[in-house]
């Protein structure tokens, strides 16, 4: 006789009797915590994360704007970005704060310097992957997906200098000054003064978000209807904060990386281009940290440019902490700075 294989051996139970155990074991995992549990309603069963105890009654405040999850609505919202980066864009969101531990501080400082709240950090995550190389499919590049508009003689409105030797986008400080002044001009006005309404208004452009505004007076960014990703992001942005401020309660264990120190010699007016090969091996490090460092350098070119009519006062150059003064002397006697 032939030996019955596992599968033949494999034991199964009438549904009324799964059912009654798979109640059971739901019940079980609901009582030994709250941070991820699995509730059924209409016959559909799923994993479902769900907001800390505390927040439901104080709410969060994200931008200076209280967001107000007692409203069974708004908390609905949030927690929906919440499980989308929790399940579906879990290894992304891991790889955002760890670039976060990284190359935060620039963009930080400079968010403080320009007086923007410094929740909008998440924003540069959001559009930008917090990564100089992010490029969309609205031309947008770096940290803050900036994308070029066209005015009406056809020209574009960029603020920016790229060429083929560098990209202001790519640059942590140059782009989040740039997003500043965007954010800055869009918050100024009546129809976007509210942190919430700028973010979208920055995002979709600012005639779309005036114009669901006008249609609903006096309303907050919870109570009126806007373009699809507005709709979106702005609940993202508070599910991700929420998130990155409860990762214990969430299960997001991801150790906390040091961040990247460095010195910075300002722009310089230099005399010829400026390898980074050459500054890696007065700093003895290798290029690729090097141009991590400088990532507003074009990798293909691998130089830091002169000055031109563009950028007249040349473009800045980062160096591992501690090695600003020794760089600079070798600037000057290599010839590409003068005496």
């Amino acid at each position: 006789m032939k030996r019955q294989t596992s599968r033949e051996h494999r034991c199964t139970l009438p549904w009324p009797v799964a059912r009654t155990l798979i109640a059971l074991a739901v019940a079980i995992l609901g009582v030994l915590g709250d941070q991820g549990h699995c509730y059924a309603q209409s016959g559909y069963w799923r994993a479902h994360y769900v907001l800390p105890k505390e927040l439901r009654k104080t709410g969060v405040v994200f931008a200076g704007e209280r967001i107000p999850l007692n409203r069974e609505g708004v908390a609905t919202r949030v927690v929906e970005q919440m499980n989308y980066l929790l399940m579906d864009r879990r290894a992304s969101m891991m790889e955002w704060f760890d670039r976060m531990a990284q190359y935060s501080e620039p963009v930080r400082r400079v968010l403080a310097e320009e007086k923007i709240p410094s929740d909008l950090i998440y924003l540069s995550v959001l559009i930008g992957d917090f990564s100089p190389g992010t490029k969309t499919s609205s031309r947008g590049v770096g940290w803050w997906a900036l994308a070029p508009t066209e005015t009406k003689g056809g020209a574009s409105d960029a603020q920016w200098v790229s060429t083929n030797d560098w990209d202001d986008r790519r640059d942590p400080e140059i782009s989040t000054r740039i997003a500043c002044s965007m954010l800055h001009r869009l918050h100024s006005k009546k129809e976007t003064g509210n942190w919430l309404l700028t973010v979208c208004a920055f995002v979709d452009g600012a005639e779309k978000i005036e114009a669901s505004v006008k249609k609903a007076p006096a309303f907050t960014f919870w109570d009126i209807v806007l373009p699809p990703r507005s709709e979106v992001l702005v609940p993202r942005l508070v599910a991700l904060k929420i998130i990155d401020s409860h990762r214990d309660f969430y299960g997001v264990d991801v150790p906390r990386l040091q961040p990247v120190r460095s010195d910075s010699l300002g722009r310089l007016k230099l005399e010829k281009e400026l390898p980074l090969h050459v500054v890696a091996k007065w700093c003895k490090v290798t290029p690729r940290a090097l141009w991590e460092l400088n990532p507003g350098v074009e990798p293909g070119t691998g130089a830091i440019p002169k000055p031109d009519k563009r950028s007249p006062s040349g473009f800045p150059l980062r160096v591992p902490k501690g090695r600003e003064a020794q760089v600079r002397d070798l600037l000057i006697k290599d010839g590409y700075l003068k005496p």
